[in-house]
């Protein structure tokens, strides 16, 4: 559940049935009950056993909400409305996380291959850039796939990436944190800095680049994703799709002074219903 739109799809054993996916746009209905009610009439009339609730905005134990629209979830009232069949909440990214075991060579866009196959263990790292922005640390071990919830979108603007952004625009103040230079808003604000002209458009994508490397740079220290790192949402799969792409992945490349060795693959994520089976993944596997 994104603060634009909300997709649904019926899982059986932890596997997504692709058959059952549909996508709703939130703004034609008043909240998540709605949209549900829509979607089992003709999906599982017969109701559910279960439903795993991913949603773009902060999860605290069985409440939430999103962040980008006043919806509120509360797993006991979404349970007694599916007649006792249980829920789970998780954020978004950390359903993406609990998916990236599971995706395929045909669900990803590498953009920096990995240097030699070290297994599915370890560290991963998901990026969000949509909507807003977000993080969802994943450790994998023996099988079973932990995610952190944190708020990364909330953290103050990194010094060097605050540095180059002013070296463009003289003033880097009205993006105090990440989120603020790394969402929807923020990247149409740095845009509006350049000429709407296609020579324009380059110099744009080349800076923004620069910058999102930068910023993936100091998450490869803070969290050492050894297995990657993973980037969702419509901002981040548009410029790592153009031609900046080469900009990201040299600067993205350049040695660390702390240690050589220091170094990832990178990957942007192409399946939309990649959230979807995560959520299918976690009501097998907790």
């Amino acid at each position: 559940m994104g603060g634009t739109n909300t997709r649904l799809g019926l899982a059986r054993d932890g596997v997504l049935l692709a058959d059952t996916v549909q996508s709703f746009r939130n703004e034609a209905f008043s909240g998540f009950t709605a949209v549900l009610d829509q979607y089992l009439q003709k999906a599982a009339p017969g109701g559910v056993a279960e439903v795993a609730i991913a949603i773009a905005g902060p999860v605290t134990g069985a409440t939430a909400r999103l962040t980008n629209r006043d919806w509120h979830f509360d797993a006991a009232a979404l349970s007694r409305d599916l007649t006792g069949a249980g829920v789970f909440l998780l954020n978004d990214l950390a359903a993406l996380g609990q998916a990236c075991p599971h995706l395929g060579a045909d669900c990803l866009d590498t953009v920096i291959a990995p240097a030699d196959d070290a297994g599915g263990d370890g560290q991963r790292l998901v990026a969000g850039i949509g909507t807003g922005f977000n993080l969802s640390p994943v450790l994998q071990a023996g099988g079973q796939v932990q995610c952190l919830n944190v708020e990364y979108g909330h953290v103050s603007l990194p010094l060097d990436v605050a540095e180059h952004l002013r070296s463009r625009t003289g003033d880097a103040g009205a993006f105090r944190t990440v989120e603020h230079l790394f969402s929807g808003r923020g990247h149409a604000a740095v845009r509006a800095q350049f000429p709407e002209d296609t020579a324009g458009t380059q110099a744009f994508q080349t800076f923004y680049a620069e910058l999102l490397a930068l910023l993936a740079r100091n998450l490869m220290l803070a969290f050492l994703p050894a297995q990657g790192i993973y980037f969702a949402g419509a901002v981040a799969r548009s410029l790592l799709a153009s031609p900046a792409r080469q900009v990201f992945a040299e600067a993205f490349r350049q040695p660390f002074a702390l240690d050589t060795g220091i170094e990832a693959p990178v990957y942007v994520i192409l399946d939309d219903a990649a959230a979807l089976k995560g959520c299918a993944a976690v009501t097998v596997n907790r």
